[in-house]
């Protein structure tokens, strides 16, 4: 097998993949041009193994051992590529033999060694420059898949400049001048990466402030850190290969259980194991490879591929997209009457696919890992590499689309359109005594979780405006944007509603009366029954007016254009003046999220911050939600726009952290 491999050591040739029908490469067997069955036999560790399966590698037929560890494969000639029957079992190695004609053969599986390494070294997947070099490195043969993977955010996990700024409570975006002028506090850093000491500009709780910990960030963002322990260490450890390619091939390939539940990441839920064995020849490194994958017919020395079903289901993605979390922060008790389970639903991407539709048919790696139709195999035979002969060493050709790219795409692959294909908005209008009454449905017609997900502090906000031969129609009641969508204040009755010491001339105040609460179907416990409409959280704001802010006395009062506050309003927003198209709380519209507030009361923060989770009306599975919405409207035939974008962060922690705040546009409708 050595010397297959060092023969097979793939060389860059012209990408234009050979031919589905050809045949080029077939390795005839002599004197026999039909079907025959062969007889295996496979034992693991000495001893017969049953329910070890069994196949013709390159074939796509497998069988089971029985009691005596007897099983029959059938050999087909037309596989291309060397002949070879393979047996894998969870626990042992693949490994494969020859098939010279023979119609008996035996395959002696070997148990590894179910210790974690401590002193295993993660392998470097190389960079796009290294990769056609340096033949160590996981890009130098699966082209196709390096390239995916080094454009995904999976690569970025650890070096997320985002994720830095909250575990540090930092904007990184400005300097010390810009520091003091947004109201920052200039203060020691830790400079991510390196490890190093610097300054930089804080403006929130970081995560260890926050919690005196680490909030098991790196388990998931940097689980490549390595070290006596995989699990608990401060994200700020990451360096070198850590920090340069976070979630990465070495690390995902060394999972050889998944518990269902467990801590988030290499904490509990994923089991990695780095090999402990001793290398059986200097040519495979230090220690006897090991890598687990999907595949039984993997048998090249060089990856030491040992089968892993996990890697087809969803759970092995729940591993990091489902966070139940105590409250983190420090000597902050968690309401136990709200949440009897003692954990925050903080991110349930996973949960969400389980109680949907898609579960089992479809699992994360349906959508989020589409399918490669042109890839020959996972080493990119025939594709890249169109010299070489399908075998041990290079693989086998797979089924179109069995390859499945490792780009996990979606809301930051915009070239996927997969926030467009997410939802659809259905609008319906009428005019009945110059009023106009718009009803907008927005229904989650594309996942098979809830949207949006994941991070909590994605959001979706809806807007709807109307026209009259391009003049603009002034609101005069319905569902309005919530605070989280471009509040800079927000202040709520019996406080007085004209009274905001942070306004400036110029700024505009967005008046709103409450109706009571929304009795929504959200995810998870905001759907299930356990909350009544209150406790789901989400009051249902109506809108009343808007005034410009033309003056701020001492205390704070401002003097509104036109004065004073407007009969019925018990709410009011705060909206920057010059930023009313991003702000835009309080304007006709709606928004959907799951609100996690902190310990001060602040809604939409970091989930590392939070106390509680106030509101969740993310949209699950084939689920919609009607808002309703009133102009004063002088035609007709006024023309009514609803469009639904889709917001990384909500626009105040934006501002806080110094994030950009982008309305990507998923859905819209026009009447």
């Amino acid at each position: 097998m050595l010397l297959l491999l060092l023969l097979g050591c793939p060389v860059p040739s012209d990408p234009t993949p050979a031919p589905a029908d050809s045949a080029g490469d077939s390795v005839e067997l002599p004197g026999f041009t039909e079907p025959y069955p062969v007889a295996v036999t496979v034992s693991l560790d000495g001893q017969p193994v049953e329910g070890a399966r069994v196949m013709q590698a390159g074939s796509e037929v497998e069988v089971l051992t029985d009691a005596a560890g007897h099983a029959e494969v059938v050999i087909d000639p037309s596989v291309r590529g060397e002949k070879v029957v393979v047996a894998a079992r969870p626990g042992a190695w693949n490994r494969g033999v020859p098939v010279d004609g023979d119609t008996a053969l035996s395959i002696a599986l070997a148990s590894y060694n179910l210790t974690d390494n401590p002193e295993y070294v993660f392998n470097d997947p190389g960079d796009v420059a290294s990769a056609d070099t340096v033949t160590r490195q996981c890009g130098h043969c699966h082209l196709t898949l390096h390239r995916d993977w080094r454009a995904s955010p999976h690569a970025d996990t650890a070096k997320n400049p985002a994720v830095h700024a909250v575990y540090q409570g930092l904007d990184l975006a400005v300097d010390e001048a810009g520091c003091a002028a947004s109201g920052g506090t200039w203060g020691p850093m830790i400079t991510p990466g390196t490890g190093a000491a610097t300054e930089g500009c804080h403006v929130a709780p970081g995560i260890a402030e926050a919690t005196g910990g680490t909030g098991s960030c790196a388990d998931c963002h940097a689980p490549g850190i390595g070290g006596a322990q995989l699990a608990g260490h401060d994200l700020l450890e990451a360096t070198g290969l850590a920090y340069d390619y976070g979630v990465h091939c070495d690390v995902c390939h060394r999972i050889q259980a998944v518990t269902e539940g467990g801590a988030p990441g290499v904490g509990g839920w994923l089991t990695l194991l780095r090999p402990l064995d001793p290398s059986p020849s200097p040519l495979l490194g230090i220690w006897h490879p090991l890598t687990f994958g999907p595949f039984v017919d993997v048998v090249n020395p060089l990856m030491g591929a040992a089968v892993e079903d996990d890697f087809h289901e969803a759970k092995l993605c729940g591993g990091c997209h489902q966070l139940d979390q105590p409250v983190l922060v420090s000597d902050t008790p968690i309401d136990l009457e709200r949440w009897p389970d003692g954990v925050l639903p903080v991110m349930s991407t996973f949960e969400e696919w389980t109680e949907g539709p898609m579960n089992p048919a479809a699992p994360c790696q349906s959508c989020h890992m589409p399918p490669a139709p042109t890839v020959g195999n996972a080493a990119d035979l025939g594709d890249e590499f169109a010299n070489l002969t399908a075998g041990v060493a290079a693989g086998w050709w797979r089924a179109p689309g069995a390859v499945r790219h490792h780009s996990w795409v979606g809301p930051r692959t915009p070239s996927s359109g997969m926030l467009q294909l997410a939802a659809f908005v259905d609008l319906d209008t009428e005019v009945v005594d110059g009023v106009l009454t718009a009803a907008v449905t927005v229904r989650n017609v594309g996942p098979g979780h809830a949207i949006p997900t994941g991070e909590p502090l994605r959001n979706l906000v809806l807007r709807v405006d109307a026209s009259c031969a391009g003049e603009p129609l002034v609101a005069t009641g319905g569902d309005v944007v919530p605070a989280f969508g471009g509040a800079l204040a927000e202040v709520r009755a019996p406080d007085a509603l004209d009274r905001f010491p942070n306004a400036s001339a110029g700024d505009t105040v967005r008046f709103l009366r409450t109706d009571g609460w929304i009795d929504y179907e959200g995810p998870g416990a905001f759907g299930d029954g356990r909350f009544t409409p209150a406790e789901k959280g989400l009051p249902a704001l109506r809108f009343v007016a808007t005034a410009e802010v033309i003056a701020v006395a001492e205390d704070g009062t401002v003097s509104l254009d036109p004065a004073g506050v407007p009969a019925g309003a018990d709410t009011a927003f705060l909206i920057p003046g010059g930023d009313a198209e991003a702000a835009a709380a309080g304007l006709p519209g709606f928004g959907f999220a799951r609100v996690l507030v902190g310990a001060d009361g602040t809604e939409m923060v970091p989930h590392g911050l939070a106390v509680d989770v106030r509101s969740d009306n993310r949209l699950p599975p084939t689920e919609a939600f009607t808002t309703t919405h009133t102009f004063a409207s002088p035609c007709e035939a006024p023309e009514v726009h609803a469009e639904l974008d889709y917001r990384r962060y909500p626009w105040a922690e934006a501002g806080r952290y110094g994030w950009t705040v982008e309305d990507v546009v998923m859905a819209e409708a026009d009447r």
